[in-house]
C-alpha cells in the first residue's frame, strides 16, 4: 500500500499532464472538466454541463477529485468532505483538528502566525478570496459555524526549503502551477490583489491541510 500525501502528489500531476495547460473553454478538455465536476464536485451529468457552460469556478471539484483518487490509491480511510467549496472540506479538516478526530484523518492547521506549521509535500495550501476571512483565526470561526466562503486550494508538490511548489485546477483557466517563496520555512503573509472593479482575487493563507496517520 502507498502513502496517500505521494498518491496525491501523483494524482495532481497527472491531472496537470492530461489537461496539458489547455484553456477550460476548449472542446477537449469538457470530459475532463466533466469528470471533476461528477466525480469531486458531487454533480451528476446535467449539472455539470451546465458548470462548464457557466465557467463556475471549478478549483475545489480538482482538490475533490485528485484527493479521492489519493484516497482509493493509498486504501487510507480518511474521511474527507469531498465538494466545490474549498471552504467546506478546509472546515472540516479545521474542526477535525479542534475536536482531535481519530487518526487517520485530515487536520487543518495555521499557515502563518501562532502555532503555523511548515507546508510538507502532499498538503494542502489554501488563501482567502474574501476579504472578512483574512487568517487562521477568521477560518476556525467559519469552520465552528459552518459559514461557506471563497477561498482557493492547491496541492503542494515540492518543497526545497525555500520555496514551496503546488498544482491547482482554474489556476490561470488550465490545471498549473504556483511557487511561494517560504519564510524561515513557513508560508509567506501574502497581501490581498484586487481586480479592476475592486473585487479580490485572493488574500492571506488561511490553511494548512495535512493528512496524518499518527
Amino acid at each position: 500500500m502507498s502513502d496517500f500525501k505521494s498518491e496525491l502528489v501523483r494524482a495532481a500531476q497527472a491531472e496537470k499532464a492530461r489537461f496539458g495547460g489547455r484553456d477550460e473553454t476548449k472542446e477537449e478538455v469538457k470530459p475532463i472538466l466533466t469528470e471533476y465536476w461528477i466525480d469531486g464536485g458531487g454533480r451528476n451529468s446535467r449539472a455539470a454541463e451546465r458548470e462548464i457552460r457557466a465557467r463556475t469556478a471549478w478549483s475545489a471539484a480538482f482538490i475533490s477529485f485528485v484527493v479521492k483518487t489519493a484516497l482509493k490509491e493509498s486504501e487510507s480511510s480518511a474521511a474527507f468532505e469531498f465538494s466545490a467549496s474549498h471552504s467546506i472540506y478546509a472546515g472540516a479538516a479545521i474542526r477535525n483538528q479542534l475536536n482531535n478526530v481519530r487518526f487517520p484523518a485530515f487536520y487543518g492547521f495555521p499557515p502563518t502566525g501562532e502555532g503555523a506549521v511548515k507546508p510538507e509535500v502532499g498538503d494542502l495550501i489554501g488563501v482567502t478570496r474574501v476579504k472578512w476571512i483574512d487568517d487562521y483565526a477568521d477560518a476556525l470561526g467559519a469552520a465552528r459555524a459552518g459559514e461557506t466562503y471563497y477561498s482557493h486550494f492547491d496541492v503542494v508538490i515540492k518543497n526545497d526549503g525555500n520555496t514551496v511548489e503546488t498544482i491547482g485546477g482554474n489556476v490561470s483557466n488550465t490545471v498549473g502551477p504556483k511557487t511561494f517563496r517560504l519564510s524561515n520555512g513557513l508560508l509567506p503573509n501574502l497581501p490581498f490583489r484586487y481586480d479592476s472593479a475592486g473585487r479580490v482575487i485572493s488574500g492571506p493563507f488561511i490553511c494548512v491541510i495535512k493528512h496524518l496517520t499518527g
